[in-house]
């Protein structure tokens, strides 16, 4: 027996967001009570709010693809059959997935098509969002150079905190982990990349697969949900 779990957050107003960016607003337009004819509502959200997807225009720009670009981002690569949950707690601020915490995945590394990073931060989203969207657990440039290059059947990467890069860092170096993943002009394939996701109903379970229906929104990301076949 299997059952079908979700691993996106549900969106609503005035909910957390990494600081600075606009807080999603989900406002009532048509009201019953006030003598309309049905229930209508209205929502104004960055497309980087919640759990999303981002698009290789995201930081690639130019000429990369879109959310739209169907042909560009295949609904292939966005059905999995072999995800992985790849345990990787961080008990200090800013901390990197290594190559060394990938690889003690061990054999079944090699099979994924889609790892979902739990660097055990998720518990913090509900009771201290501030702490959650700071100096957050990420992938270290280096690993995801190591998924792109060394884990051809791996399509996507989902990780529990607010971005899958250290965003200071990233300023840093330019990036590095984003452009790893969604750089279209290499000639591997590009590697979805999902941010802001809830590990939890997952942690313990036999994962059997795990898929996405992306809103093919003609910009940078989409906001989506992921779902999970687990071993009931």
């Amino acid at each position: 027996m299997s059952k079908y779990v979700e691993i996106g957050y549900p969106i609503y107003d005035g909910m957390g967001v990494y600081p600075g960016l606009p807080i999603p607003r989900v406002t009532i337009r048509e009201d019953l009570t006030k003598g309309d004819d049905w229930n209508g509502s209205v929502m104004e959200i960055y497309l980087h709010a919640g759990t999303h997807c981002d698009a290789p225009w995201h930081y690639m720009g130019g000429d990369a693809p879109m959310m739209d670009n169907v042909e560009a981002l295949p609904t292939e690569s966005f059905v999995y059959k072999h995800p992985l949950l790849v345990d990787c707690p961080f008990e200090t601020k800013n901390g990197e997935i290594s190559i060394e915490q990938l690889k003690a995945c061990g054999d079944e590394l090699y099979e994924a098509d889609i790892l979902i990073f739990n660097t055990h931060s998720w518990p913090k989203r509900s009771v201290d969002f501030k702490d959650y969207g700071t100096d957050f657990a990420a992938v270290g440039p280096e690993a995801a150079e190591f998924i792109r290059m060394e884990l051809p059947k791996v399509k996507a990467v989902a990780i529990d905190t607010l971005s899958i890069e250290n965003i200071a860092n990233g300023r840093g170096n330019g990036f590095r982990t984003h452009k790893a993943f969604l750089d279209p002009d290499r000639t591997d394939h590009t590697i979805r990349i999902f941010e802001d996701v809830n590990p939890e109903p997952i942690i313990g379970k036999k994962l059997i697969s795990a898929f996405t229906a992306p809103l093919r929104i003609h910009g940078d990301a989409c906001i989506c949900n992921i779902v999970v076949e687990i071993e009931d």
